[in-house]
């Protein structure tokens, strides 16, 4: 288990990650066929270095449905039960799936889909919460897993070198590559392959040899192009970062998140590769980072691919920068 210590030490490391990309599109099932899959579709390397490193994955499942809402109500249990006319899929689908509003208070947040039937949704919030409404736009994905962003073990040390995910409540679950079964499990050995991984939600990865782990290889390899929203938990860790592996380096300034935070109070913590020991803590004023002397911090260099941890003392959702895409 790895315990965060956020002292006041500063010492940067920057390190790698090359996307490898290639142009193209997923031959999708009858039931996908209004989906509409961003055009980048391939995998990039992350150099990890040996000890405790925190990640983000820059790829998502591809879509497999994309369309406007007929209407949005709340169901008999209050959670949202959103209409599609003549959508193409049947039955159960969905179950391991997401919805993502492309419009509203909630564009970008990875909604959980609880069932379906041929013509709607269920979503795991109320329309309330997430801002539904009647005529917004959805883009329906598979979740990412471990076994669908890893499926091969990434050259982890079998039952040794680890991948670490925090949960709502701030406790940490570790996870273990079983070369015997192709499988992700846990301490206990129960399967994991299907343990999900929200977009932009940072996790731990523990190694004890450095390796360059490739991502992508599975079916989570498309690039996402469209808004990502995280929910940050109150007075736990919660690791996240931007969904950009089509560059070496990004910013702070650049995660988009500075204006979501509570000025003068909600933190941003960046750590060192390898160890986890923090390299600098960084305040929202509004408009800016700034660090402990006050001085603005938006072109703090991060290595992209890197994880945050964004402490808040009020739950609420930030808002990642999407990945820009040229011709």
């Amino acid at each position: 288990m790895i315990a965060f210590n956020f002292d006041r030490q500063a010492s940067a490391s920057i390190w790698r990650a090359t996307l490898v990309a290639v142009m193209g599109w997923l031959a999708l099932s009858p039931a996908a066929s209004r989906a509409s899959n961003s055009s980048i579709v391939g995998y990039y390397n992350v150099p990890v270095p040996q000890g405790n490193s925190a990640w983000v994955s820059g790829l998502v499942g591809p879509d497999v449905f994309q369309g406007a809402a007929a209407s949005v109500a709340a169901d008999v249990d209050g959670l949202a039960l959103v209409t599609f006319t003549l959508p193409g899929w049947n039955g159960g689908d969905f179950p391991l799936h997401y919805a993502e509003p492309q419009s509203g208070s909630g564009a970008g947040l990875a909604l959980d889909i609880i069932s379906n039937t041929t013509t709607t949704l269920k979503l795991n919030t109320t329309p309330a919460a997430a801002g539904l409404t009647s005529g917004m736009v959805f883009i329906v994905r598979k979740h990412a897993t471990l076994k669908g962003l890893i499926p091969d073990g990434g050259g982890f040390a079998p039952f040794q070198d680890s991948i670490s995910i925090y949960g709502t409540n701030g406790a940490q679950t570790t996870y273990f590559f079983n070369n015997i079964s192709g499988t992700w499990i846990t301490i206990l050995g129960a399967d994991a392959s299907n343990v999900v991984i929200h977009p932009g939600q940072g996790f731990i990865i523990q190694v004890g040899s450095a390796l360059s782990l490739t991502l992508g290889k599975g079916e989570v390899a498309y690039v996402k192009t469209t808004p990502t929203q995280v929910t940050a938990t109150a007075n736990v860790p919660n690791l996240a970062g931007a969904l950009n592996p089509l560059s070496s380096t990004t910013t702070l300034g650049a995660l988009g998140i500075v204006s979501n935070l509570e000025s003068f109070n909600d933190s941003v913590v960046t750590l060192n590769p390898g160890s986890l020991a923090q390299t600098g803590t960084f305040l929202s004023d509004g408009t800016n980072f700034i660090n402990g002397l006050g001085t603005v911090s938006n072109g703090f260099s991060l290595p992209a691919g890197t994880s945050v941890v964004v402490n808040v003392n009020t739950t609420k959702n930030i808002t990642l920068t999407p990945v820009t895409v040229g011709p």
